[in-house]
């Protein structure tokens, strides 16, 4: 029974190659598959791209707030250092009036509020703990100003950083909607080759069947001359046949089970068409699967789920696979696409891939046609 199969399937393919050439329509491996691949690899990259700016942007946010903090602890050292002069100015304001204090003597010469303290204390009019509380606070604004510096270094380059990111994000985003264009276009151009030469096969077949009608027509009207030539040789009139029994009935013939008739081309092109994107638990489409709900979409070309692995195993099995096939076992499924691979979502990491049949042979998969 295989070697039947066998010699027909080469017979087919024979003759379709042949009347693929007549229409000069190529039978090379599809160029969608490369694309395909190169497009998943793509959308991997925008997505590692994606993981890093969002990284990025917390870092930002994080600095920023701290910046933030800096420039607020800074505001509140400025002002305690202008309460510190501006009860320095009424003290020593209050010992010139009095008398006790030469003020154009203790201020000649000043140049900063570090000076003027230095000067106070020489003279005895600011107590030790007064200038050293006033020195604190001005060494400690010094401190906050030399960390709001180094934030807003560390800000100015984590902002390049998210700049960079973006431009990168963009220009794999660029990538992969040219290279899905590029796919659909590929994948247009397939089915339509295929609807050509499925036309060309029809009309041959078309052709063949008329050819055959003509010449079983022509047998037919020289088997009647021929019979009306011997009754005129034989002359006189011709005697009636005797009548025969009325033929018996044939039984109805039993209904057989409704199956389904898809396009193994069809289904791959549609399974090649989702190389790349998500898996989520349950999913049906159209922008993440699970195992069955990707198969259910490649054979009907709807977001719908015809079943699971447990109903996919009683459909048809076959032994000869084809392209269109479905490979599956009690837990898994997929779409056979030929070679021995075929595509399927696979889990949450790496979403719709190729694989390879026999790499899962150890978990029984089994071929079946719907």
């Amino acid at each position: 029974m295989r070697t039947a199969n066998t010699h027909k399937n080469m017979a087919r393919c024979a003759a379709t190659a042949t009347l693929a050439c007549v229409l000069g329509l190529g039978l090379a491996a599809p160029a969608y598959a490369d694309t395909a691949s190169d497009l998943a690899a793509a959308r991997t990259k925008l997505e590692q791209i994606g993981t890093q700016t969002q990284q990025i942007y917390d870092e930002l946010a994080t600095q920023t707030q701290a910046l933030d903090q800096t420039a607020g602890e800074i505001t509140q050292k400025q002002q305690e250092i202008a309460d510190g002069q501006a009860k320095l100015s009424t003290y020593v304001a209050g010992e010139y009036k009095t008398g006790g204090l030469s003020l154009l003597q203790v201020l000649t010469g000043v140049d900063d509020l570090s000076d003027m303290l230095n000067r106070l204390f020489y003279y005895g009019k600011v107590s030790d703990k007064q200038a050293q509380t006033i020195q604190e606070v001005k060494e400690l604004k010094q401190q906050l100003t030399d960390k709001q510096a180094e934030q807003e270094k560390n800000v100015a380059t984590t902002q390049k950083k998210v700049d960079e990111l973006n431009a990168q994000q963009a220009e794999a985003q660029n990538v992969v909607n040219s290279l899905d264009s590029q796919l659909q276009a590929e994948l247009a151009a397939e089915a339509e080759a295929n609807a050509a030469l499925q036309a060309g096969i029809n009309a041959s077949t078309a052709e063949k069947a008329t050819v055959s009608n003509d010449t079983a027509g022509t047998t037919e009207n020289t088997n009647n001359g021929g019979q009306t030539n011997n009754n005129n040789n034989q002359g006189g009139n011709t005697p009636a046949p005797a009548p025969q029994p009325a033929p018996t009935p044939a039984p109805a013939p039993t209904p057989s089970a409704p199956s389904q008739s898809v396009d193994g081309g069809s289904v791959v092109s549609r399974a090649y068409s989702k190389l790349g994107y998500a898996y989520s638990w349950g999913g049906i489409g159209p922008n993440s699967f699970d195992c069955s709900g990707f198969v259910s979409y490649c054979l009907t070309g709807r977001y719908c789920r015809l079943g699971t692995t447990v109903d996919f195993m009683g459909w048809t099995r076959v032994s000869d696979p084809q392209p269109g096939d479905v490979v599956v076992n009690s837990y898994h499924t997929g779409i056979y696409i030929g070679n021995g691979q075929m595509i399927h979502a696979s889990d949450y990491k790496t979403g719709v891939i190729i694989s390879s049949v026999a790499a899962g042979m150890n978990n029984n998969y089994i071929f079946v046609r719907y």
